[in-house]
């Protein structure tokens, strides 16, 4: 049996109290209350907890009980100190309650209010019965069943008045009010009768009351069945609230015994009737249950279900025990009855959130902790209950407080004309439930539910309040223009036209009271019935619509209006309208009107031409406004009359300069097309002939200065070519007024001539402007300046527009004040000109040009017909200008219907980017031609830079751009005609001239064989014929192969085949394959064969590309001591166990292929595994469950037994074993602490309770058995000690137990003085206790005196207030009385003056004397005033300042709580996510605090895998060192072979690179010497040489010219010198050279020798070949070679040095033979000067060529030998290249398997990189965990810390 208690009264009512909830004036207790039960009452864990207080909460007692284990300490002992600080919270917040009602009076304003939830019973002893107590009418026996603490079991109860104050006798039910009797410390019961079961407790109440919840603490068995029923309208009607019963289903039958889902829901609960515990059980029951979240608190369900007048507890079965019958037998009876401790009915009385306090109801005597029945209202309301309105607040109905919404009844609206009022729900619904209240009997004349409106024929005065008691008039309207019997309108109201105290008037008449007639009506008369006569006015033009005066009829026109009726517009004004001045003016355009009269009815104005709108101010279609500068002349379009200077030498010429418009940048500062270069001394004459009106004008000037020097000298003459008129405005000038002098300003771009100029309308004139000097005092020729154009502006003086009149004169002002007349506006700005200018601009243009101008947009150039209304501009295509489009744009042509084309002029070309307008030529430099200047002339390329074309004489013509000539003559083709075309031989360059001729090659040679010529060449240097072959042969009559081809056409029926090498070969190479046999030498794709038919070694054919591939065999698996791959398949040779075409995997059932020695067997356990096979990388088997090891020939972890046989899982308990690993010998697990069994499943020996909470049987087992192991160790003595005796004797045998006695004996004597010295320790500390709670206690009484002396100073302040109340009322009693006084006193004097003078001299005595006692009331009023507004304002300070301090003490706590409760929640998370096991314990996996975590059976965890990967990573790192450490030697290795073959091919690269730019060197200076030993040649074989071909070569020699100066010659020996310093033993050379020197020279004579010698050069390249074939592939063979091919190098340099030193010679007969030269220049100049020196001169020049002719042919022979050498040492060079290159591949191939070596390595560093990252990765997320995990556990030390200050802050808070 599990046997419950509680906590103490003390903590359940702090409880009750902490976690209220604000509910119909009800803090109810929701999931805190029932927590904090189930911790007190066991329910928890299951354990029984008793005690008196919360702090003894956990000790352990009653039968069957154990450790309260399971619990949490912590939990409990946050909890404890919740409650007590909750506790302190709630008496210190009822005790500011309390000290100052007025705060709860403050708090109900806005909001609803409650009172304070108590017990009910307190003060309701005479109204709770009973229908069974023992020992009312005579002593009772009764017995308790579970009395264990005395040996009595029977007691006797009398509860009768004379027993009353012995708590022990007398068991009243008045009894469980009070745990404790009264006074004392001894517990009081209620007992029923013995075996009584019907037995009913019943409260009434003497008013409705709230119920939350019913606590009932019994002292026997609580009941088998019981229920709880209430009453809500005093006894009439019951209802159950909840039912109670050990067996639900057999006492209440049909009552549902599920968990209440609704609040109205009744249930049948068992938690509470069981029989445990035996004493102090309690019955709970809450009104509103904590597991149905209740939305609205104050719906009228829940206020129903509170609501309360009488409350019943009917108990119906008792608990037996198993004496199910019962009978009559007493000792059968007195065991079993009902009796309670104590019974808390907790409650507040109804106030329906009107009230914030109860007072005591009438004749009920108040005790402390009562609550009261009567509620104290508040927001208007009245009633026991506050369930009613107070009068005169019924504006609205009455409503019960919700939430922050107070619902207080309102105040009557009333307006202070009536004294009650009623609620009205009709009104109320028509009003949107605003407003229903209904005032009653309304004054003042007024009328309404608010008493808001005047009785009929009474108005509302506006000027007063509504609230005056005058604010309602009579009317007051005049009876000969009113109607309706004089009413008038009751109030003013602008929507319905209304207006307070206005009569109701006849039809004609207006005015206030009706007395005078409306506007539009006159002759007001009584008898008219319509009261007034109708005015004849038009009300278009009448005033205000006022019609004609009122007494004669007249009408009262507006301002622009006129007639009798006021039916006419005055002059200039048009459109009668309603319009306050009654017409509008005409507003003409000054200028694009006439004048400024227009039509009376539509307002237009009489325009000028092409001008339309109602002012004349829009030109019509096509039609545009002239702007201010529109008579503009250009001065590029002028005539220029240059002035010659006589001092001049050549006097400046105008030049018109045309400028291309800026493409996107700024707008052009020029008009038209360009401007006119004017020098000084030059007249532009400018051609006038279009004025359209005679008036004064001024001449704007718009230029560009060329220097930064004002131009003095400006004349301007006016030509007149027809005579004035003499009626013409221009009658009255004189001949000098045409004539202006003015000077143009460097720092100007226009200059205005002030001076105006008349012209008369249609008259031709010249403008004439003279530029003399441009400083006066000096001319200067080079002077010029740039006009654009001039610009006839009109003069603003002579403009009618801005005359004289006021109009005009304004009108003036405005066009000066925003400067329209600056030039700003007329200077190319005219985008810029505001719109008020603007307006000005065009009328003054309208009357200028007399009204619109025609567009006249170009058919061609524009985009439409229609122009720009201001300007005229017409909207151009892309690239046309011009106002009208009608022109190309400088630097475009062709006007088209798609613009003007860009002349795009060559830049270079051409002279500038203007082309002809039409054509689009542009002006080309003398050199250039074509459209755009971008060519050459005919017989010129080479644009810009333009040279002749080169064509030898044999075309005329050549391309532009390469100069190629083009339709060469005389059988010539090529870039320059240098050459014959095909078929045709010869020379024919220029100098040479040797014609073309067709080619003499017959079809059949001398032979007699067949010629395979097509075309033939000529030989520059022997002259000869040489034949072209064709393809596939050679040789100077095509009687041998070419390359590429083999045969044998020297026979007969020979030709020449292509060679068959399976395209595999180079067909630039020569050498490809045998000349005769065919036989490829050099196949190319990694082939081999005669025909490259087959693959070479190491290759292998792909089937399906047909291409050799090389053999990707697997290093590790091939065994290379075989051979490479198949040629044709790719198979490559495996070693043991290996398969794959690649060799690059494990046979079935092998691995471990990276042994590189084939692969090992898996061995797979067959017991163990599934199958034979096992991972082919790590050699891991698959094994059955249960078994482990690489060859699951072990046990699996977590299993044990014989692997071989089977393995059993361990089963080790989660809890009670240490790991999940037992012994592998018999599957036992390692037991925590305290737990036992094999798999530690149970608790082990000296251990109690149930697996895994185990707990030591105590110090009691512990000694026991320690005394039992000691006897046993005693026995296992003695006995030895007994086999002993027959040696040693008796004494002998126990002299080591003698000893062993006497010491424990000194052991015990000091044992009992340690117990004496702790039993002073503890009696000490008993004293300490014992003074402490004193301490306590005085300060417990300390407060409850506070609290004595705050509720007296409230009731002093509640008598004071009720004081001042009587004495303001006695007050306003004193002054009505007085005002009664006055009114008699004054009745009294109009009936008797003399008794009346009596009564007042009386009357005022009184008045006096109630004045001065008044006086000193007031006085008194105003001290209590004062002093309570000090009261108010102190407790207002205090309030604040406390309640915001509690509040933020509460929002810490509640803060703390939750953030304590989340961290708790979130440590088993963070257990499992960082140790495996979700839990918050140390048992297994362990976790935060608990000094380990993860272990073996923890695999999940993050502690356990970082450790298992750092396992796994370490091991890895040391093998990859090892292999590192492996392939960095072979590496090393290979890297030294590498650079030794990189080395080698550099210097072998260097030798060749030197070889090839010697040779390039060399013959480069041969055929510079062959070239002019053949001019030298051709010129001595000419004997026949005559004086005037002399006279013509000499002509030629002097005008050629050398292209080489004679430093570049001196460089190019001096680098000659330096190319072939190196060589030495040159005569050796020379003679050992010798002998093919003369071979050479027989070439052409012997064709037999030279055949000879070619086959003699193929056997010596057969030879070479089978050199390369049979070259070592060992680096110590490429060393070799290249050692002798650096020796052959030397040697070569050896060889060339002679030639080198003969080169040298050959330079310095060459520059020998260049001076010669030149001084045969020289001399041939001589030869012009002089001919008949020329014979003589001609034969000098014949023996010195004859010279030179010698000294060439020894150079070209050197030149020659040179060539041979070099040939010969070129040829060795490639020979030992070839040598290289087998050894160079063969290092390539070691270089590609390291690089592959080295890459695999790279690749398992990277794994390794990777690995460590993420180890790196999961310590720094262990870091944090465990830095969160430090930090979370600091926070709650901290928030512990908190916690405890906090409690022991309002532990000792007294107020």
């Amino acid at each position: 049996m599990v046997v419950g208690t509680r906590f103490g009264e003390t903590a359940r009512a702090a409880l009750a109290e902490s976690g209220r909830r604000l509910v119909t004036g009800t803090y109810l207790v929701v999931e805190l209350w029932s927590t904090a039960r189930r911790a007190g009452r066991g329910e928890v864990d299951g354990a029984r907890v008793c005690g008196r207080q919360a702090a003894r909460q956990l000790r352990r007692c009653g039968y069957g009980s154990r450790p309260l284990s399971a619990m949490p300490r912590r939990t409990l002992f946050i909890f404890a100190i919740f409650v007590t600080i909750v506790n302190a919270v709630y008496n210190r917040e009822r005790d500011r309650l309390r000290a100052d009602p007025r705060l709860l009076d403050r708090a109900c304003e806005l909001s609803s209010c409650y009172p304070a939830t108590g017990n009910l019973l307190i003060g309701r002893e005479s109204r709770l019965w009973a229908s069974s107590t023992c020992g009312l009418s005579k002593p009772e026996r009764y017995c308790i069943v579970s009395h264990l603490e005395e040996r009595k079991k029977c007691f006797w109860c009398e509860s009768t008045n004379y027993t009353i104050n012995n708590p022990h006798l007398n068991h009243r039910i008045q009894n469980i009010i009070y745990k404790y009797h009264p006074g004392t410390r001894n517990k009081s019961w209620w007992q029923s009768e013995n075996g009584k079961e019907n037995v009913t407790i019943q409260l009434d109440m003497e008013a409705e009351f709230h119920l939350t919840h019913l606590i009932i603490e019994f002292k026997t068995f609580r009941p088998a069945a019981m229920l709880v029923e209430r009453s809500f309208d005093f006894g009439k009607t019951w209802r159950v609230y909840r039912y109670f019963a050990h067996n639900c289903n057999e006492a209440f039958p049909g009552i549902s015994t599920q968990t209440q889902r609704s609040l109205t829901e009744v249930v049948c609960e068992s938690r509470y009737s069981a029989v445990a515990p035996s004493t102090e059980g309690e019955v709970i029951f809450r009104v509103l249950p904590p597991n149905i979240n209740v939305l609205n608190p104050y719906s009228e369900e829940v206020q129903n279900l509170l609501r309360m007048t009488n409350l019943r507890i009917n108990f119906t079965k008792l608990h037996t025990l198993g004496d199910d019958l019962l009978d009559n037998r007493a000792e059968i009876q007195e065991k079993y009855y009902y009796a309670i401790y104590e019974m808390t009915v907790r409650g507040s009385c109804s106030c329906y959130g009107h009230a914030s306090r109860c007072l005591p109801m009438p004749g009920v005597e108040s005790k402390n902790n009562m609550v009261h029945g009567r509620c104290e209202c508040t927001h208007n309301t009245r009633g026991l209950n506050c369930e009613y309105c107070e009068d005169f607040f019924n504006d609205l109905p009455w409503q019960p407080a919700v939430g922050k919404t107070s619902n207080a009844c309102k105040r009557c609206v009333c307006n202070n004309h009536a004294t009650s009022c009623h609620f009205d729900y009709a009104v109320y619904n028509i009003t949107g439930k605003v407003s229903g209240g209904v005032c009653d009997d309304c004054q003042h004349n007024t009328m309404g539910r608010n008493c808001e409106q005047c009785k009929p024929f009474y108005y509302q005065d506006p000027s007063l309040d509504i609230q005056s008691p005058d604010i309602c008039k009579p009317c007051d309207c005049d009876p000969s223009g009113s109607l309706d019997d004089g009413i008038c309108d009751p109030y003013t109201d602008i929507a319905t036209d209304l207006q307070a105290g206005h009569c109701h008037c006849k039809r004609n008449v207006g005015g206030k009271r009706c007395d005078a007639c409306k506007d539009g009506f006159w002759n007001f008369d009584p008898n008219n019935l319509d009261g007034c006569t109708a005015c004849t006015c038009d009300p278009l033009g009448t005033i205000n619509d006022r019609g004609c005066d009122p007494t004669t009829g007249e009408c009262i026109c507006k301002r622009y209006v006129t007639g009798r009726n006021c039916n006419q517009c005055l002059p200039q004004f048009y459109g009668l309208s309603d319009s306050d001045d009654g017409c509008s003016p005409c507003d003409c355009d000054i200028g694009g009107s006439l004048d400024n009269n227009c039509d009376v009815i539509t307002g237009q104005c009489k325009c000028r031409p092409n001008l339309i709108g109602r002012r004349c101010d829009q030109p019509d279609q096509k039609y545009f406004t002239g702007a201010l500068d529109f008579m503009t002349y250009e001065a590029e379009l002028s005539l220029c009359d240059p002035q010659i200077d006589d001092n001049a030498i050549q006097s400046q010429m105008c030049q018109i300069v045309i400028r291309e418009p800026f493409r996107d940048g700024p707008k052009e500062t020029w008009t038209g097309p360009g401007l006119m270069k004017v020098p000084e001394g030059s007249t532009l004459v400018f051609v006038i002939d279009d004025i359209k009106t005679s008036m004064n004008y001024n001449i704007l000037i718009r230029y560009e200065p060329q220097s930064s020097v004002n131009w003095e000298e400006a004349t301007i003459f006016i030509k007149r070519l027809e005579d004035i008129g003499y009626d013409s405005p221009c009658a009255n000038i004189h001949p000098e007024d045409d004539t202006i002098y003015t000077s143009l300003p460097a720092h100007q771009r226009s200059i205005l001539i002030k001076s105006p100029i008349c012209f008369e309308k249609e008259k031709k004139y010249e403008i004439r402007i003279f530029l003399g000097r441009q400083d006066r005092r000096i001319a200067n020729p080079r002077a010029t300046v740039l006009i654009d154009s001039i610009v006839l502006l009109p003069s603003l003086d002579n403009l009618p527009i801005f005359g004289n009149d006021s109009s005009q004169y304004l009108r003036r002002e405005e066009f000066e004040r925003y400067n329209c007349g600056d030039s700003y506006y007329y200077d190319l700005h005219r985008a810029n000109v505001p719109e008020v200018c603007r307006k000005f601009h065009a009328s003054i243009g309208f009357y200028v040009l007399d009204g619109g101008i025609t567009c006249h947009c170009d058919m061609t150039g524009s985009k439409s017909h229609q122009c720009e209304n201001y300007g005229g501009q017409c909207p151009c295509k892309p690239n046309v200008v011009g106002r009208r489009c009608d022109r190309c744009a400088p630097g475009t042509f062709g006007i088209s219907f798609d613009g003007c084309k860009a002349c795009d002029c060559n830049n270079i070309g051409a002279l500038d980017n203007i082309c002809d307008a039409t054509s689009g030529q542009c002006k080309c430099r003398t050199d250039t031609y074509d459209l755009q200047c971008d060519k050459c002339q005919p017989g010129y390329y080479n644009f810009p830079n333009c040279v002749q074309c080169d064509c030898n004489g044999h075309a005329d013509t050549c391309e532009d751009k390469t100069g190629a000539c083009i339709n060469c003559r005389d059988y010539t083709e090529g870039q320059r005609c240098e050459r014959c075309v095909k078929g045709y031989y010869g020379d024919p360059r220029l100098g040479i001239d040797i014609s073309c001729r067709p080619c003499p090659c017959p079809r059949i040679s001398v032979y007699g064989n067949e010629s395979f010529a097509e075309s033939c060449d000529l030989d520059t240097e022997t002259k000869d014929v040489i034949c072209e072959c064709a393809q596939g042969y050679a040789g100077s009559r095509c009687d041998v192969c070419d390359d590429n081809y083999f045969g044998h056409p020297e026979l007969a029926n020979g030709s020449c085949k292509p060679c068959d090498c399976n395209d595999n070969i180079d067909l630039t190479k020569p050498g490809n394959c045998d000349s005769h046999t065919g036989k490829c030498l050099q196949c190319l794709h990694d082939t081999a064969g005669d025909h490259c038919e087959v693959c070479k070694e190491g290759y292998y054919r792909n089937s399906t590309t047909n291409q050799c591939l090389k053999c990707e065999c697997n290093e590790l698996g091939t065994n290379l001591t075989k051979g490479n791959c198949d040629g044709m398949t790719g198979r490559c040779p495996c070693y043991d166990n290996v398969i794959g075409d690649k060799c690059d995997s494990c046979a079935e059932n092998h691995w471990r292929i990276a042994l590189g020695k084939g692969c090992d067997p898996c061995e797979c356990d067959e017991v163990g595994s599934i199958s034979p096979q096992c991972n082919p990388y790590i050699g891991k088997c698959t094994c059955k469950k249960g078994f482990g090891g690489r060859q699951c020939n072990q046990c699996q972890e977590n299993f044990w037994g014989n692997p071989k046989i089977e393995c059993y899982p361990c089963q080790c308990d989660l809890y009670g074993s240490v790991s999940q690993q037992c012994l592998q010998q018999n599957g036992s697990c390692v037991c925590r602490p305290g737990m036992g069994g094999v798999k530690c499943d149970m608790c082990a020996r000296g251990y109690l309770g149930h697996a895994p909470e185990c707990y030591t049987c105590g110090e009691c087992f512990d000694n026991w058995d320690y005394i039992i192991d000691d006897l046993k160790g005693q026995t296992q003595a003695s006995i030895k000690n007994s086999s002993q005796i027959r040696l040693v004797g008796a004494t002998g045998a126990y002299t080591r137990d003698f000893e062993e006695m006497t010491k424990r004996i000194t052991e015990i004597n000091n044992l009992l003085h340690s117990a004496s010295v702790g039993e002073t320790t503890v009696n000490q500390l008993f004293s300490n206790v014992s003074s402490l709670q004193d301490k306590l206690n005085i300060a417990e009484q300390k407060v409850k005196d506070s609290n004595k002396n705050l509720s007296d100073i409230t009731s002093k302040i509640d008598i004071g207030t009720v004081a001042l109340d009587g004495l303001r009322n006695n007050i306003e009693n004193l002054q009505k009385k007085t005002l009664d006084l006055s009114n008699n006193a004054t009745t009294l004097q109009e009936a008797n003056l003399e008794g009346a003078l009596n009564l007042t001299r009386e009357a005022k005595q009184r008045a006096n004397v109630a004045a001065n006692d008044a006086e000193n009331v007031q006085t008194l009023i105003a001290e209590t005033d004062r002093q309570l507004k000090n009261t108010d304002k102190l407790i207002e300070m205090q309030y604040s300042t406390f309640n915001n301090t509690q509040n933020e003490n509460e929002k810490k706590l509640t803060d703390l709580q939750e953030q304590l409760t989340q961290l708790e929640n979130e440590i088993p998370k963070l257990n499992e996510y960082l140790c495996g096991l979700n839990s918050d314990t140390c048992d297994l996996c362990g976790g935060a605090g608990c000094g380990k975590c993860g272990g073996i059976s923890c695999e999940q965890g993050a502690m356990t895998k970082v450790e298992k990967a750092l396992d796994f990573a370490n091991k890895t790192e040391i093998k990859i060192k090892e292999h590192e450490l492996t392939a960095e030697d072979l590496f090393r290795s290979i890297s030294q072979a590498k650079q030794d073959t990189i080395a080698a091919r550099e210097k072998a690269k260097k030798t060749l690179n030197n070889a090839n730019e010697f040779k390039i060197s060399t013959e480069r200076a041969i055929n510079d010497t062959l070239n002019l030993t053949a001019q030298i040649k051709e010129f001595l074989s000419n004997t026949t040489t005559t004086p005037a071909e002399i006279r013509t070569l000499a002509d030629e020699i002097l005008k050629l010219s050398i292209s080489s100066e004679p430093e570049e010659i001196t460089e190019l020996s001096k680098r000659i010198n330096t190319t072939v310093s190196q060589l030495t033993n040159i005569e050796n050379i020379i003679n050992e050279t010798k002998p093919a020197l003369d071979k050479a020279k027989s070439l052409n004579s012997n064709a037999t020798a030279a055949f000879q010698a070619a086959n003699m050069t193929l056997q010596m390249a057969n030879t070479v070949l089978q050199a390369l074939d049979d070259a070592q592939a060992a680096q110590d063979a490429a060393d070799n070679a290249i050692t002798k091919a650096s020796d052959d190098i030397e040697a070569a340099k050896n060889d060339l040095d002679p030639i080198a030193l003969e080169t040298q010679d050959a330079q310095m007969k060459a520059n020998t033979t260049k001076e010669e030269v030149e001084n045969l220049r020289l001399r041939l100049g001589n030869l012009q000067k002089n001919i008949l020196n020329i014979e003589s001169d001609a034969q000098k020049i014949k023996e010195e060529s004859s010279d030179v002719v010698i000294r060439a042919e020894n150079a070209e022979q050197q030149a020659r030998t040179l060539r041979q050498s070099f040939k010969t040492t070129n040829m060795s060079l490639a020979d030992r290249a070839n040598k290289t290159l087998n050894s160079r591949e063969r290092a390539q191939v070691l270089l590609n398997r390291a690089t592959k070596l080295a890459s695999d390595t790279q690749e398992q560093l990277r794994i390794l990189q990777t690995m460590e990252e993420l180890y790196n990765s999961h310590n720094i997320q262990r870091a944090a965990l465990e830095k969160e995990i430090d930090e979370l556990n600091n926070q709650m030390e901290y928030y512990f810390k908190e916690i405890t200050a906090k409690s022991n802050y309002y532990r000792s808070c007294t107020t």
